[in-house]
């Protein structure tokens, strides 16, 4: 009977003593408390490592996100190191302007000739340049004193504005590379940013400066003779282009805003200023072009006009010309980016890109600057170096 008990329990045909029972089912309890206590110690375990997993995830995306900045950074310090063979393109037409650039040219002469030659620069010699003026404010930086101007002075909105000026150094070095080593010629000079710290530096050996705005060109001339900079800096107000006669500048609200429009907007704030082109310019200035090594371009969307009248000095093929180019203000003075891109061409034949945030090669043959520059359209903007080989 002993060996059939289970069999027989099993078929219901014996019956298990209550105490049994009970016995069994506490048993079964403590084994379902075990069972639901290793399940939370799991659950606390999976989320333990869900968090590191998530955290090692976090890490990982970090480390991507790293490398994608060294790599950004790597490619904007490669775009910005010197082309040798950029240097070497250039020996050539170096070489045929040497004796020109190497001339003694005194700096008394050439304020003389700009005294002769300019009517609003003997008006600011005549005025007292450097006397107070609620337009302009008087500034400190790196030992040279500025003159910027304020176009609302009563409500101070310029304040803002001064404190974030700084010398640019930085635009300097991207471009010594071809732009060293002779006279330049600084168009759209607003209050010299660009041409009295290279003027200073030594890079280049004078800065002949046009500038048409009243306001910006006061400014500019305060500050070459509060820094004994003259026959050193030769500031003119005028606005380059393709003819001779003027131009209207429409003002902008903050401090030293402005350019050229072919229709101004009602209400503008507008201001008629002489404009003559820039072969004409340089003979009325008697500048010897074999000498001129560097022109900076910023004219607020009229640098098609600029080129229309500047056959002569486009011939210098020894010049490398920064550019800055601005697609709403050349669609503004009536003109398309397209037709600026083949002037580019016909006069040029390789570029760079100043922007540092750019890819690619440094030097790009001009034929593939439509394709460069197509992210900055339709708004954009960047400063381009052009030169010929």
């Amino acid at each position: 009977m002993s060996r059939l008990t289970p069999l027989l329990r099993t078929l219901g045909l014996v019956r298990t003593p209550a105490a049994d029972s009970s016995s069994k089912i506490t048993a079964l309890r403590a084994s379902l408390d075990e069972a639901r206590q290793s399940t939370q110690r799991w659950k606390a375990r999976a989320g333990q490592l869900g968090a590191r997993l998530d955290e090692c995830e976090q890490r990982v995306a970090a480390g991507h996100g790293a490398a994608r900045e060294a790599a950004a950074r790597a490619q904007a310090w490669r775009h910005e190191i010197p082309s040798p063979a950029a240097v070497g393109s250039r020996f050539a037409h170096r070489l045929r302007t040497f004796e020109a650039r190497t001339r003694l040219v005194s700096r008394a002469d050439r304020e003389s000739r700009l005294v002769d030659a300019s009517e609003a620069y003997r008006s600011r010699l005549a005025s007292g340049p450097t006397a107070a003026d609620p337009r302009r404010h008087r500034m400190t930086l790196d030992g040279l004193h500025w003159w910027v101007p304020v176009r609302n002075p009563a409500r101070g909105l310029h304040e803002k504005w001064v404190r974030k000026q700084r010398l640019p150094y930085h635009g300097i070095a991207l471009t010594r590379e071809l732009t060293i080593g002779g006279v330049m010629l600084d168009l759209g000079a607003h209050i010299g940013r660009m041409s009295i710290p290279r003027v200073v530096l030594g890079d280049v050996t004078a800065a002949y400066c046009a500038e048409p705005d009243p306001i910006s060109y006061s400014c500019l001339t305060a500050t070459v003779i509060d820094n004994g900079l003259r026959g050193a800096v030769l500031p003119d107000q005028t606005a380059i282009g393709d003819v001779d006669g003027t131009v209207n500048l429409i003002r902008l609200g903050q401090s030293a805003g402005f350019y050229v429009a072919a229709d101004p907007p009602p209400g503008a704030d507008v201001v008629s200023v002489p404009c003559t082109t820039l072969d004409r310019w340089v003979e009325r200035l008697g500048v010897d072009l074999d000498a001129v090594t560097f022109v900076k371009v910023d004219v607020e969307g009229f640098e098609l006009r600029l080129m229309r009248g500047a056959a002569r000095v486009l011939a210098c093929r020894q010049i490398a010309w920064q550019f800055e180019v601005n697609l709403v203000r050349l669609r503004g003075a009536g003109d398309d980016p397209r037709d600026l891109y083949a002037a580019f061409r016909q006069a040029f034949t390789h570029f760079i890109d100043l922007n540092r945030k750019v890819g690619g090669a440094r030097v790009r043959p001009v034929a593939e600057l439509d394709d460069a520059l197509r992210y900055i359209d339709p708004d954009g903007k960047t400063d381009v170096l052009l030169y010929s080989a």
